[in-house]
């Protein structure tokens, strides 16, 4: 607990099994030093059929997705400038340790048991505008499996 907020640790989440049939998470992914540890966990933690829905930057130029920041022995090693964006429970921010190209869907389709769906949209209606308002849908299949890593 951060206060009276509860946080997890999305590559090693306290949860049974086949907890929930709907996850989400907003601007998360691009923190995380092992993204795919955190999908397969959300992987396991879904119930059969479940649904994780997230947001990520990601960058129309780019189209191999590339860590910029490693854990290496207890330290950070940090590829060019670090990035930071904001976080209402650390004034430092989050460091940005990924930056996501097109073929994100690809590496989860690759390295998870996730079925992806990728939307894009424009709405000045919801004030969604601009670059980068990509809406990932990972499905965990009825009957589910494992790939290889």
């Amino acid at each position: 607990m951060v206060e009276h907020i509860r946080n997890e640790d999305l590559e090693n989440q306290t949860f049974p099994d086949l907890s929930f049939d709907l996850v989400i998470h907003l601007d998360v992914m691009e923190h995380l030093f092992d993204p795919f540890a955190a999908l397969n966990e959300i992987f396991r933690t879904l119930d059969y059929g479940g649904v994780c829905i997230f947001t990520t930057p990601t960058y129309a130029e780019r189209v191999a997705s590339e860590q910029v920041a490693f854990r290496e022995a207890g330290d950070i090693r940090i590829v060019g400038e670090p990035e930071y964006h904001g976080n209402p429970q650390d004034p430092t921010g989050s460091l940005v340790t990924w930056r996501y190209g097109y073929d994100l869907p690809l590496l989860i389709q690759r390295r998870t048991g996730f079925d992806v769906e990728v939307r894009r949209m424009q709405s000045k209606g919801i004030a969604v505008l601009g670059p980068m308002t990509e809406v990932y849908i990972l499905k965990k299949p009825a009957r589910s499996y494992r790939p290889a890593l």
